[in-house]
C-alpha cells in the first residue's frame, strides 16, 4: 500500500509538471487542493485506524434547479419508484438532499414545487436545503435574497425543527461552487459570507469539492472555517473535526471525495459529480470510499458525500434511472454485509449530526445519531395543501398556522395516528393512511390550528415500504 501510494504521489505530480508546462505557481493556482491530496498520498502519511466494521455514511447532495412541471413530475413518479427497490441496514432507502434554486419561478410556482418536494420528504425519500445563484450582492440584498427564500422552504416545513421551539437549520450549497466571493471574475460579492450564513441558521456548507481556483487548499477533510470579512475565500484554510475537540470556526465545511484516477494513461480529477459523461461506477464508488472521509479520531465512520445537478434532463437515467439502480445496488453489495461495512443512507443534516456526534465522542451504530442536534425538518412528519408556520411541536401537541382564508378546505397529512383537531379548523375527515393520517379541515378563522396526539404518537423515522 505505501508503495503503491508513493507511485501515485509522484505521477500524479509528474503528469501534471508535464501538462503544458506546469510550474509550482500554475499549479498552486489552477488546482490549489493538489499539494494536500499528494501530502495524502505519501509514504508515512498519518492514517486513522479503524477497529470493527466501517460505516458507510452515504449522502447525495442536489444543485436542484427544476425549470417546468414536467421535470418535477418526472422526480416525483420515478424517484419513490427507485429508491423503493433498496435498503441500508437501517431499513431506510436512499435519502436524496435537494438544495434547491428555482431561478425561473415565481413565488406561487416556487412553492407548487416545495410541496412537491414536502411530499417526497415526508414519504421518507429525503430533505429540502438550500442552493443559491447570485453576483454583485451586498450583505443587505444577499440576507433579503436568502430570507425570502428560506421563508417558502418553511411554508411547506422545510428547514424548521420539529421540536417545543422551531428553530431555523439549513445546509447550504453556493451556485457555481463560489462560496465567500472566490470566483474570479464572477464574484458573489459577500466577503463574509461564512458569518451572514451561520446567523441565518445555516449548519455547514456542501459546496465543495468542486474545481479550479474556488477549491478550498484543504481537501478530503470536514473542517471549520473562521470568515475574514475583508477577504474572499476565508474558507481556504481551517481546522478539522476531531474527536473531543470543541467547534473552531464560523461555519463546517462538508468537503466529499476528492480523487484522481487514469484515463487512458492521463491524470482525471474526480470530485463527485454524478451525470451521464461520469455514471457512478463500480471504480468510482470504491475510489470515493477509499478516501475514508471522516472525523479525526473516528476513523470507523466514514462519509462519502457526491453531487449531482437532477434537474437536468440529459442526466436524469444518472440519478433516477438504471445508472442509479447500479449505484445503490453496488454500494448494498460491496459495502453492506454487517461484517467488514455497514451502509447508512443519510441526509445531509443526517451527516452533519453524526459528525457531530463523533466530534462529541460517540461511537457504535452511527444510525442512532441522525438527529443528534438539530431534529428532523417538520415536513418529515407533516404536510399541507397550503402553506403554513410551524409554531410548535411538541409529543402530544403540535401547532400551526394554516396561511389560507377562513372557509378553505385544506388537506393535512400527519404521520401519527389518533389525532384531535382544535382551533381554527374543524375535521371534516380523518383517514388512515400506511403513513399514517390523512385529514380534511374546514378553517373557521386564521388562528393557531392544534393536532392533539396521544403520546408516543409519531414514529420514529418515515419509512416507505418496501418496492414503493
Amino acid at each position: 500500500m505505501t508503495r503503491h501510494r508513493a507511485s501515485t504521489a509522484l505521477f500524479v505530480l509528474v503528469s501534471l509538471l508535464a501538462m503544458g508546462g506546469m510550474g509550482a505557481k500554475f499549479v498552486d493556482d489552477r488546482y490549489p487542493w493538489l499539494w494536500a491530496y499528494l501530502a495524502d498520498q505519501w509514504p508515512g502519511a498519518s492514517v486513522d485506524a479503524a477497529e470493527g466494521p466501517t460505516h458507510i455514511l452515504f449522502a447525495f447532495v442536489d444543485h436542484f434547479e427544476p425549470h417546468d412541471q414536467a421535470t418535477m413530475d418526472r422526480w416525483m413518479s420515478a424517484y419513490p419508484a427507485l429508491a423503493g427497490r433498496h435498503r441500508d441496514a437501517d431499513g431506510r432507502p436512499p435519502q436524496h438532499s435537494w438544495f434547491w434554486f428555482f431561478s425561473q419561478s415565481d413565488g406561487e410556482e416556487s412553492l407548487r414545487f416545495l410541496r412537491q418536494l414536502a411530499q417526497l420528504t415526508y414519504e421518507g425519500f429525503g430533505e429540502v436545503e438550500l442552493h443559491l445563484h447570485h453576483f454583485n450582492d451586498t450583505p443587505a440584498t444577499w440576507t433579503q435574497q436568502m430570507t425570502r427564500m428560506i421563508q417558502w422552504s418553511q411554508w411547506t416545513g422545510a428547514m424548521v425543527t420539529a421540536q417545543a421551539r422551531p428553530q431555523t437549520a439549513f445546509g447550504f450549497i453556493h451556485g457555481m461552487w463560489a462560496l465567500d466571493n472566490s470566483r474570479r471574475g464572477e464574484q458573489c460579492g459577500i466577503n463574509n459570507e461564512l458569518i451572514l450564513l451561520r446567523q441565518l441558521g445555516c449548519y455547514a456548507d456542501f459546496t465543495h469539492p468542486s474545481w479550479g481556483p474556488m477549491h478550498p487548499r484543504i481537501v478530503n477533510r470536514l473542517y471549520y472555517a473562521t470568515d475574514d470579512p475583508q477577504r474572499p475565500k476565508s474558507y481556504d484554510r481551517g481546522v478539522p473535526m476531531r474527536v473531543g475537540a470543541p467547534a473552531a470556526g464560523d461555519l463546517l465545511i462538508f468537503e466529499g471525495p476528492s480523487v484522481v484516477r487514469w484515463h487512458r494513461g492521463r491524470p482525471r480529477y474526480d470530485h463527485g459529480d454524478i451525470t451521464m459523461e461520469e455514471p457512478p461506477t463500480p471504480q468510482r464508488i470504491r475510489a470515493w470510499v477509499n478516501r475514508r472521509i471522516h472525523v479525526q479520531g473516528r476513523p470507523e465512520w466514514v462519509f462519502v458525500k457526491v453531487f449531482t445537478h437532477g434537474a437536468v434532463a440529459r442526466d436524469h437515467d444518472a440519478v433516477l434511472g438504471e445508472w442509479a439502480d447500479r449505484l445503490y445496488t453496488e454500494l448494498e453489495r460491496r459495502y453492506n454485509d454487517g461484517r467488514r461495512h455497514v451502509l447508512h443512507y443519510v441526509t445531509a443534516r443526517e451527516a452533519y449530526n453524526i459528525a457531530k456526534a463523533a466530534e462529541a465522542g460517540r461511537a457504535g451504530n452511527p444510525d442512532a445519531y441522525r438527529d443528534f442536534l438539530i431534529p428532523a425538518y417538520a415536513n418529515r412528519w407533516l404536510t399541507a395543501s397550503v402553506p403554513y408556520d410551524v409554531l410548535q411541536w411538541e409529543k402530544e401537541r403540535v401547532a400551526v398556522r394554516l396561511l389560507s382564508a377562513p372557509g378553505s378546505r385544506v388537506q393535512v397529512r400527519m404521520r401519527a395516528r389518533h389525532v384531535e383537531v382544535s382551533g381554527a379548523a374543524v375535521a371534516e375527515s380523518i383517514v388512515a393512511e400506511p403513513e399514517g393520517l390523512r385529514m380534511d379541515l374546514l378553517l373557521l378563522d386564521e388562528g393557531v390550528v392544534e393536532f392533539n396526539l396521544q403520546p408516543s404518537a409519531f414514529a420514529s423515522q418515515p419509512t416507505p415500504a418496501h418496492g414503493t
